[in-house]
């Protein structure tokens, strides 16, 4: 889009009910992002429901298919992989800023965080173009690298996910099971895992792996050393991540952390809790140094972050003087 095109855009925000869709409804609101227009999207389930945007509720209008997204100049995807992979493959018109897992680990597509993708390069985003926003853990990650100098060597980290990172329906699904376990009825089928009260392997923790490695790798330029485990635990909202790294070359990292942007170093004795990230706009840690390494522990609004990572790109599609 040319300048003049910049001055407001129009916008389509797809996936408005669901977690991420809300915070960035939230979010455009607090930041009194300019607009000409703002529409919203969801599925046919989601369709003819309000979401707030300011002191205005906004009727969400269903999703028919990409070629409702033609006219906009840019389309948040806060959707499901598959929806987003619809939409991208058809490129209806606009600027796609997906927070999906569709086209992440896609080399022809820029995935892009703020402190690691320069504004010159959003800005030269042209209509029809595709930027990927990072899972936020793998987001998480490459920001306390690079804080510690981008490569430590090797990594080993434990990824907790809560219910948040599924969407409303993992929410619902946790609220539904606990409910029935606290009240003695819980049924759960033979080749289903039980979500309340109980941490397990994600099912599809490989592919989670992989593809945080190879984001914190496009992200810092290179792959690190990463061992990963991921699983489920049973909490509504927020993300941990365990992280060790050994060695003997964390003895300024306190002062690194300390200085680091996009990150809030906890140094009490208490360490941060998942609660503690809700809303926080930062990668919350707080680290332990031992003389054969260090242990980072990481908590993160995941779906707050998402958010605040593709309202950044939007930002710098907007004139300089909208600018953060």
């Amino acid at each position: 889009m040319d300048a003049a095109a910049r001055r407001e855009l129009r916008i389509a925000l797809v996936g408005a009910t669901g977690v991420v869709g809300g915070q960035l409804a939230e979010l455009l609101a607090e930041r009194n992002f300019p607009t000409s227009e703002l529409k919203l999207f969801a599925s046919e389930r989601g369709a003819a429901e309000t979401v707030a945007i300011g002191d205005e509720d906004r009727l969400v209008t269903e999703l028919t298919g990409p070629a409702d997204l033609a006219g906009f100049d840019l389309a948040f995807l806060a959707v499901s992989p598959a929806v987003a992979a619809d939409i991208i493959r058809a490129r209806p018109g606009p600027i796609l800023i997906d927070l999906s897992a569709a086209g992440r680990t896609a080399s022809e597509i820029l995935l892009a965080a703020p402190g690691f993708v320069e504004r010159d390069r959003i800005a030269a985003l042209a209509s029809g173009e595709v930027v990927a926003i990072p899972h936020p853990s793998a987001y998480a990650l490459a920001t306390i690298l690079k804080a510690l100098g981008g490569d430590p060597g090797f990594v080993a980290a434990t990824l907790m996910l809560g219910a948040s990172t599924g969407g409303k329906d993992e929410i619902d699904k946790l609220m539904e099971e606990s409910a029935d376990l606290l009240n003695a009825r819980l049924e759960v089928e033979d080749d289903e895992q039980q979500r309340a009260f109980n941490i397990y392997p994600a099912d599809d923790e490989a592919e989670i792996a992989d593809a945080v490695a190879s984001q914190v790798g496009a992200l810092l330029g290179a792959r690190p050393r990463l061992t990963m485990r991921v699983v489920r635990v049973p909490i509504f909202y927020g993300t941990a991540l365990s992280i060790a790294i050994p060695g003997n070359q964390s003895e300024t990292w306190t002062a690194l952390l300390r200085e680091a942007p996009g990150v809030l170093l906890i140094e009490e004795e208490m360490p941060p809790s998942v609660i503690d990230s809700a809303g926080q706009e930062a990668v919350v840690v707080n680290l332990k140094r031992a003389s054969d390494g260090a242990a980072l522990w990481c908590v993160i609004d995941n779906a707050r972050l998402a958010a605040l990572c593709a309202l950044w790109v939007a930002e710098n599609l907007s004139p300089a003087e909208n600018r953060a």
